[in-house]
C-alpha cells in the first residue's frame, strides 16, 4: 500500500486489502468496515494520511473498533465505482455485507474522532445492527431497480446531433473548455468534435478543439518546464492547475493535439505534442517494465518552484506501476500520432509497438486482461482493460501490417464474451463474482467502456470481413440508444462509436505483399492521412488469401489499395503519390 510521501503513520492502521477475507472477519468480529478509497497521485489522500491517520486516537479506535480496508482507485476502478462518494479520498463505513452505513470525502482528525465513536455506538447497539441487518436486502433490491437504465432500441440517427449540440451549450466561449470549475480536459468531447470535423469540416468543431487544447497547452494545465498535461484546472481559466500528471490523461490529451495538429496544420499543437511525448519518456517510461507508469504526484511546493529550485530537490513520486488501459490508451495514441506528425513523430509508432508487446506479455492472464502489473499481475477481467487492448492492437496491426496483433484483438474481443450480459445486451465492467463482497455483485454497464468496446468490433468487423462483429457492436450502441442523452459528456464516446457505425471510415485496404515497397509505401501514406477518418489494413496474398476470397478482393501481383465505404469501394489505387488526391475526390461529399 501507497501512503504519503511525506512524514505519517497511517501504516500505523492495520489496513487491509479489498476481498472476502476482510468482510468475513467483519462478520465474524463483528465490527463495521472502514473502507478508505485513495491514490498515489492524490494530495489530499495524502493529507488525510498526514493528519487524519496520524492522529493517535484515529488509530487506536480504528485498529480496535473496525475492520479497516484500504483500495488504491488505480488499480481497483470496479471499487471505486461502486463506493466513491464524489472525489478522493472517500471514507465510507460499511456494514460487514458491504453496504454502506455513511460516506464522506475527506474528514479532519476532529471530526473523525466523532465520527468513529458515533459509528462505533450505533454498531454496538444491538438494535440498531438489527435494523440495518433487516435493510440489506431491500436496499439490494431497490439499488437494482434504481440502476437498470430504460430499454433500449433502435440506434438514433440524431446522436451525432444531439452531442454536439449538448457540448455546444457546455462549452466556454471566453476560456474554452466544458464546463465550469474545476476544469477537465474532458478528452472524450474533444475527440468526438475532431471525428465531427473529419465528416462534416463544421467551423464550430474546430474551433472548440482548438481553443480548448491551446487554453490548456499554453496555460496553467501545461507544465512548461518539464513537460506534460496536469490533471486539471481548478480554475475555469485554465490558470491554476490541480498538479497530478496522468497518463490517462496524457494519451487522449496526446492523440487530441495530433490529429488538431495534422487536421488544422497547427504548428503550436505539433510542439505540444513532441513535449508531451519528451516528458512522458523522460519521467513515466519505466525499462524494466517495458511501459509508462501511471502517474506522478501531486506536489504545490514542487511545481511552484522555478526550473533552477526544482532541479535542487527530488522530483515528485511515479507510480512505476504498469496499467493496462492506459498503456493502451498511450500505445495508441503514439501509434496513431505518429504518423500523423510524419518526422517529429519517428519512432513512435515502435515505442507504441513495444508497449503493447510487454502488456500482452505480462498481463494476459487466461485470455483476459489484467489490470495492472507491479511483479504480478492484479484484477483479472476489468471491462475497460479488455476494451482499451484491443482497440489499440488494431490499431498496432494497421501500422504494422503484423496479423499477429489481429489475432490478439479477435482472440481478446472473443474472450470477453465473458463479461457481455445477455439481459443487459451489453457488457460490465467487470467478470462476475459472486464471492466478491457487498455492491462488487452489482452489474454496472459503463457507456464509456462498452462504446470502445463497439468502436473495436466495428473495427475487427472491416478488417475481417467478419459481419458478426459489427452486429455485436451495434446491439452494444442500441442498449443505451435511450439514455446517452442523460451522461452530458459521457455521450461523447459513444458518439464517436456510433459515428463508426451510422457514417462509417474509409476503409482501405492494401493488398499486396506487406514487404514489398509498394505496399509499405501506400500503408504509410494512408497512416498520415489525417481527414476524412480512415481505417487501414493489409491483406498479403501469400498469408490471407482466405480473407481476400471472403472480402471479395483481387490480386495481381502488384500492390494496390482498395478504397471502400462499408461494402462499397469506389476506387484502387496503386501509388502513394496519388491516394492523398484520390482520396479527396471519392470521399467530397462523405455525408
Amino acid at each position: 500500500m501507497h501512503f504519503s510521501p511525506r512524514p505519517n503513520r497511517a501504516a500505523e492502521i492495520g489496513w487491509r486489502a479489498w476481498g472476502p477475507d476482510a468482510f468475513a472477519a467483519a462478520k465474524s468480529e463483528g465490527k463495521p468496515v472502514l473502507l478508505g478509497i485513495s491514490a498515489v497521485w492524490c494530495h489530499w489522500c495524502h493529507v488525510m494520511d498526514e493528519t487524519s491517520y496520524s492522529d493517535p486516537d484515529v488509530i487506536e479506535t480504528i485498529n480496535q473498533q473496525f475492520i479497516p480496508v484500504r483500495v488504491d482507485t488505480d488499480q481497483r476502478p470496479d471499487v471505486n465505482a461502486r463506493y466513491n462518494m464524489g472525489g478522493w479520498p472517500s471514507t465510507i463505513f460499511l456494514t460487514p455485507d458491504g453496504e454502506i452505513l455513511h460516506g464522506a470525502t475527506y474528514v479532519p482528525p476532529e471530526f473523525m474522532r466523532s465520527l468513529l465513536r458515533r459509528i462505533a455506538d450505533f454498531w454496538r447497539d444491538p438494535a440498531s445492527r438489527l435494523a440495518v441487518t433487516k435493510q440489506v436486502g431491500d436496499l439490494q433490491a431497490r439499488r437494482e431497480m434504481r440502476r437498470r437504465l430504460p430499454p433500449g432500441g433502435a440506434l438514433d440517427p440524431d446522436t451525432a446531433s444531439d452531442v454536439f449540440a449538448g457540448l455546444e451549450r457546455e462549452y466556454d466561449e471566453e476560456f474554452g473548455g466544458f464546463g465550469d470549475e474545476p476544469k477537465f480536459p474532458n478528452t472524450g468531447a474533444l475527440g468526438f468534435l475532431l471525428d465531427e470535423f473529419a465528416r462534416t469540416k463544421d467551423g464550430r468543431a474546430q474551433r472548440m478543439v482548438q481553443t480548448s487544447l491551446h487554453a490548456m497547452a499554453d496555460g496553467g494545465m501545461y507544465d512548461r518546464i518539464e513537460g506534460g498535461f496536469f490533471r486539471y484546472s481548478t480554475t475555469r481559466d485554465f490558470s491554476v492547475p490541480h498538479f497530478e500528471k496522468m497518463l490517462e490523461d496524457l494519451a487522449g490529451l496526446l492523440l487530441a493535439c495530433a490529429r488538431a495538429a495534422a487536421m488544422f496544420g497547427d504548428d503550436g499543437l505539433r510542439r505540444t505534442c513532441i513535449d508531451v511525448v519528451r516528458y512522458a519518456d523522460a519521467n513515466l517510461w519505466t525499462p524494466e517494465l517495458g511501459g509508462y507508469g501511471g502517474s506522478q504526484d501531486a506536489d504545490e511546493e514542487y511545481y511552484g518552484r522555478d526550473a533552477v529550485r526544482r532541479s535542487e530537490t527530488s522530483k515528485p513520486f511515479v507510480d512505476r506501476t504498469l496499467y493496462t488501459s492506459w498503456n493502451a490508451q498511450m500505445a495508441r495514441a503514439l501509434l496513431v500520432a505518429g504518423p500523423l506528425l510524419g518526422p517529429d513523430g519517428a519512432g513512435w509508432a515502435r515505442r507504441g509497438l513495444d508497449v503493447l508487446e510487454n502488456v500482452w506479455s505480462r498481463l494476459l492472464v487466461d485470455g483476459l486482461m489484467a489490470r495492472a502489473f507491479d511483479g504480478v499481475p492484479k484484477t483479472r477481467g476489468l471491462l475497460a482493460d479488455q476494451a482499451w487492448a484491443a482497440w489499440a492492437a488494431l490499431a498496432a496491426y494497421s501500422v504494422s501490417s503484423d496479423n499477429r496483433w489481429l489475432g490478439r484483438a479477435r482472440d481478446l474481443l472473443d474472450a470477453s464474451n465473458a463479461l457481455f450480459d445477455e439481459h443487459e445486451g451489453a457488457y460490465v465492467d467487470r467478470l462476475p463474482d459472486l464471492t466478491e463482497p457487498g455492491r462488487l455483485r452489482d452489474r454496472v454497464v459503463p457507456i464509456e467502456e462498452n462504446a470502445v468496446m463497439a468502436r473495436a468490433l466495428v473495427t475487427l468487423a472491416s478488417f475481417t470481413g467478419e459481419a458478426a462483429y459489427g452486429e455485436r457492436a451495434r446491439l452494444v450502441l442500441s442498449r443505451f440508444s435511450a439514455s446517452y442523452r442523460s451522461v452530458t459528456t459521457l455521450a461523447a464516446a459513444y458518439a464517436c462509436a456510433m459515428l463508426d457505425v451510422t457514417e462509417p471510415p474509409v476503409d482501405i485496404h492494401v493488398v499486396g505483399s506487406v514487404e514489398s515497397a509498394p505496399a509499405r509505401a501506400l500503408r504509410d501514406a494512408a497512416l498520415a492521412i489525417a481527414l476524412p477518418p480512415i481505417r487501414v489494413d493489409a491483406l498479403d496474398p501469400s498469408r490471407d488469401a482466405g480473407r481476400l476470397r471472403a472480402m471479395g478482393y483481387e490480386s495481381s501481383g502488384d500492390a494496390v489499395a482498395y478504397l471502400c465505404r462499408g461494402s462499397t469501394c469506389f476506387a484502387r489505387v496503386r501509388t502513394a503519390a496519388e491516394l492523398p488526391s484520390t482520396l479527396e475526390a471519392g470521399t467530397a461529399s462523405i455525408r
